[in-house]
């Protein structure tokens, strides 16, 4: 069985971060194949660079040990160290009674609640969709909400965000994809093109991708009606826009959370570092002229340019 070494990420060198009394940051990850590897790598350079120590970073691989993991960290009891656990791998290798020190978790789509540990979710906060909403599109009035229906946690976030905009908010809770698409066909048939949007959340297009994105595309796009979803190719492939994380500005949140005090406050949070795809060709089938400030921020912009 092969020890996973301590990996450095090159990108550290240039990042060392702020050595102050409170010691070393410990990050566990992955050592996952890419895109995900590019992924865990920007956010734990973005720890480097908001973090109140210096960094040294464990790579999990697939034949991870937790004896091994437990002999690393036994290696650096320092009584000021902090750990950060990206991933599930590192969620999974860490162990439970090793905590007297602060611990937050990161890198995973995870509810406020979901896990013990205070950190930041890559689950973007619903309020940073509202915002571009209602920057981009004042005139929608009422935005019907797909998600599914174990995200209740989710929906209040998101009910609360839209209440403080003045935004309506219609819950649609889906849990099949045979029911989603008899619900959302009845959606479409009685709602305002003009003033009304469509959010789908989180696992409820994945419910069957291939059955329920064709026709919520179809649909969206003969009968004029905006609608935007957290995932980069949805966008792509005809909704208006999607918001999903900047990995650097998760890991920079992490690393802003280990400075608050020496034991972070309790909680998972939504992360508020996102970034916007847009897709141009469908704003303008929609007769959408969107603010420049909007477009400025876009990126990646469909089609591409």
């Amino acid at each position: 069985m092969r020890i996973p070494g301590v990996v450095l990420l090159p990108l550290l060198g240039l990042l060392v971060g702020v050595r102050v009394a409170c010691g070393t940051v410990l990050v566990l990850y992955p050592d996952a194949p890419a895109p995900y590897q590019q992924a865990f790598a920007q956010i734990v350079a973005g720890i480097a660079r908001t973090a109140p120590g210096p960094l040294q970073t464990l790579a999990l691989t697939a034949e991870w040990e937790p004896t091994h993991v437990r002999r690393w960290l036994d290696a650096r009891r320092d009584p000021a160290t902090a750990l950060v656990l990206l991933g599930q791998r590192a969620l999974q290798a860490y162990p439970a009674d090793w905590a007297e020190r602060p611990v937050l978790v990161g890198g995973i789509n995870a509810l406020p609640g979901q896990t013990p540990w205070p950190g930041i979710s890559l689950i973007v906060d619903p309020e940073r969709f509202v915002h571009t909403l209602r920057e981009g599109l004042p005139a929608i009035t009422t935005v019907v909400v797909i998600h599914h229906a174990e995200d209740q946690v989710w929906l209040q976030r998101v009910e609360q965000a839209a209440a403080s905009r003045g935004l309506r908010v219609e819950p649609l809770a889906v849990a099949d994809a045979e029911s989603a698409v008899r619900q959302i066909t009845q959606v479409l048939a009685r709602i305002d093109p003009r003033t009304t949007a469509l959010w789908f959340s989180r696992q409820t297009l994945s419910l069957n991708t291939e059955l329920i994105f064709p026709f919520v595309l179809e649909e969206t796009w003969n009968r004029r009606i905006v609608a935007f979803s957290d995932t980069v190719a949805h966008t792509q492939r005809g909704l208006l826009f999607a918001l999903y994380p900047d990995y650097g500005g998760v890991g920079e949140e992490l690393g802003e959370r280990l400075r608050d005090a020496a034991r972070p406050a309790a909680g998972l949070r939504y992360t508020r570092a996102a970034r916007l795809a847009l897709n141009i060709r469908t704003a303008r089938h929609l007769g959408l002229t969107l603010p420049p400030a909007l477009l400025d921020r876009a990126g990646p912009v469909f089609p591409a340019p």
